[in-house]
């Protein structure tokens, strides 16, 4: 077994049986005395109900999520070109496939038994539409490993492949061009400029709220963490304890059948020692009848 073997089986089992799955896989990579497989697979942190759900994605839909890698690069591109046009029409795309994804992830749970809410419905849509933005968040879904909702981060850039034009070197370009329109006379040049300008102030708008979402992520993910850990240690605790409970029930058992043991033993001997007096009497009683009086009698 390694990583991605456990983690596949881990994240395809039902939610509820998450932390017994990976409880065994632990203890299956400790025997083989796998240290680093060990605390790899107790760090897999067990994932909301909407996360599952778009974990089942990868088993049940894995073709159109093909589809979302795809598109995936195309809003990049057109992004990258500053195309509203394209932008406008995979717009329309995306939400069409975020809607057909969300749906079968839905089916899938109501195969599992499992009926989704509107609110956990709509986790699952956001985070299938913030796959489309971010690089991280598209492997995750892909490999079926997302542990949270994400949440669409709305009109902005997404993250660009190695050697791609990067959403500063975007903004860079802004700022040249918006320098020369306001150099413009023309009615159009000018409201091209004003075009421009709030894209930059949005653009920069965006890379604050980023930042601000990855550091909070972070700090979540950091708490999730110690969550993980501590309820693991409870699980092993609290089979430890199912153990030592047995234990305790085997042998309240075992004293209990000790004690009618030696309750029935007793009851045996002392008909013993009653029969051994009776006959030690009637032995006693016969001597006497066989022995002579002293007149011969």
């Amino acid at each position: 077994m390694d990583l991605d073997e456990a983690a596949a089986e881990l994240y395809g089992a039902d939610l509820d049986d998450f932390m017994a799955v990976r409880t065994r896989l632990v203890a299956q990579a400790r025997a083989a005395k796998d240290r680093p497989l060990v605390r790899a697979v107790a760090a897999l942190k067990k994932p909301t109900r909407s996360a599952w759900l778009v974990n089942l994605l990868s088993r049940g839909a894995s073709d159109r999520l093909g589809s979302l890698a795809d598109l995936a690069a195309r809003m990049t591109a057109a992004h990258q070109r500053l195309d509203v046009d394209a932008l406008r029409s995979l717009g329309v795309e995306r939400q069409q496939l975020v809607t057909a994804l969300t749906t079968n992830a839905v089916e899938e749970g109501s195969r599992r038994g499992y009926q989704a809410t509107e609110a956990v419905r709509a986790e699952v849509a956001g985070t299938i539409a913030a796959a489309v933005a971010d690089a991280d968040a598209l492997t995750d879904v892909l490999a079926g490993r997302t542990v949270k909702p994400l949440v669409y981060s709305g009109f902005g850039f997404p993250l660009a492949s190695p050697g791609a034009t990067s959403t500063c070197d975007i903004v860079a370009q802004s700022k040249a061009t918006t320098v020369d329109d306001r150099k413009a006379t023309s009615d159009h040049d000018a409201q091209e400029a004003g075009r421009r300008v709030a894209v930059e102030r949005a653009t920069q708008a965006l890379l604050q709220a980023r930042d601000a979402v990855q550091q909070a992520e972070s700090a979540e993910s950091d708490a999730r963490q110690s969550l993980d850990r501590a309820s693991q240690e409870v699980a092993d605790l609290r089979a430890e304890l199912r153990r030592a409970e047995d234990a305790e029930s085997d042998a309240r058992r075992a004293a209990s059948e000790a004690a009618d043991r030696l309750h029935d033993v007793r009851i045996e001997a002392q008909q013993a020692e009653q029969a051994l007096a009776e006959a030690t009497r009637a032995l006693a009683e016969g001597e006497r009848r066989q022995v002579p009086s002293a007149d011969g009698s």
